[in-house]
């Protein structure tokens, strides 16, 4: 559906960046229901399969999660910080208003026995959907969640130094293909019908930009937020997430030196300093040093995000090993 966001003055100041664990496991469970749609994922989804947690909780996740168009947006809250955790995510699922779930499900238009009983009992049964979120997300998202969580940060300090450079019109021309920005408004799947009519209201709460792993290839943006609308869109560098990489060439080596080759070809994915010594067997210190000339020949980028100090090959690299 075609939805059209007003970002004024007020709500543009507003714009900020955030990440949401919630949202990636309902979206990987989703990627489990549909995985042609999301083949990018076959990899994790031909691993993740036989790890899916059993029980109903779980099956009415799967339930929830089917709809290809619409998610239940009381599984999906905005994240109010940055990168909140998991447990204050469902803090706030458990205490979504029984109206509201039943609301969600007559716009998600999925009848089965477990989303009529939810219906029925939504307290008890947003109880249990929480419990079942909890459960999948540490059976199939934890053991990924540290790489995932490095591709996501390194998306943010990428569009932030676009956002420095061009400012919001720079931000949004590049985040996805279904997303324009003219004239102070946001323009989600300007193509697609039907058009909604009516503007998605901020009500001066902002918008909040979620880069995310598992809503690849599509962007998505709540409809009727409660409080800071989201835009989640495809990270950069999804596409390798699952990918082993391949051997270093003999060509790449002899021009690069091994060992710099070698960082440049597993920087398809963000990493830290810590990160490459561990994989490549040398030291940090080592590391470093190539890393710096590397970063001097433009062909490494750096970022911060707190403490954790973050390495991703640039598009000149990128060229380079094409």
């Amino acid at each position: 559906m075609a939805l059209r966001i007003p970002l004024g003055g007020l709500e543009l100041a507003r714009v900020r960046f955030a990440v949401s664990p919630a949202y990636e496991t309902v979206f990987a469970l989703a990627a489990l229901r549909r995985p042609g749609v999301h083949a990018v994922h076959l990899p994790w989804t031909r691993w993740a399969r036989p790890r899916v947690p059993a029980g109903p909780g779980v099956d009415l996740l799967l339930d929830l999660a089917a709809n290809d168009r619409f998610k239940p947006a009381f599984l999906l809250p905005a994240p109010d910080v940055r990168l909140p955790a998991l447990s204050d995510e469902l803090r706030r699922i458990k205490a979504v208003s029984a109206s509201r779930v039943r609301e969600e499900l007559q716009t998600l238009q999925v009848d089965t026995s477990r989303t009529r009983r939810l219906a029925e009992h939504p307290r008890e049964g947003v109880r249990a959907a929480a419990g079942a979120l909890e459960a999948c997300f540490e059976a199939l998202i934890a053991p990924h969640w540290t790489r995932m969580r490095r591709v996501l940060e390194a998306d943010i300090a990428y569009r932030a130094g676009l956002l420095a450079q061009g400012g919001f019109e720079g931000l949004f021309a590049g985040l996805h293909d279904e997303v324009r920005f003219a004239d102070g408004v946001l323009h989600v799947h300007p193509q697609r019908p039907p058009y909604d009519k009516k503007p998605v209201q901020l009500n001066g709460n902002g918008l909040i930009l979620c880069p995310s792993v598992f809503c690849w290839p599509r962007v998505t943006a709540s409809v009727r937020p409660v409080a800071a609308g989201t835009l989640r869109y495809p990270a950069r560098g999804v596409a390798t997430l699952w990918e082993r990489p391949e051997p270093v060439s003999d060509a790449l080596a002899a021009l690069f030196g091994r060992t710099r080759a070698e960082i440049l070809t597993t920087l398809a994915q963000p990493a830290t300093t810590t990160d490459l010594a561990t994989r490549l067997g040398v030291t940090a210190g080592a590391v470093s040093q190539h890393l710096g000339v590397l970063r001097g020949a433009g062909l490494v980028s750096t970022s911060r995000d707190g403490r954790t100090v973050l390495h991703l090959r640039t598009d000149r690299a990128e060229a380079l090993l094409a």
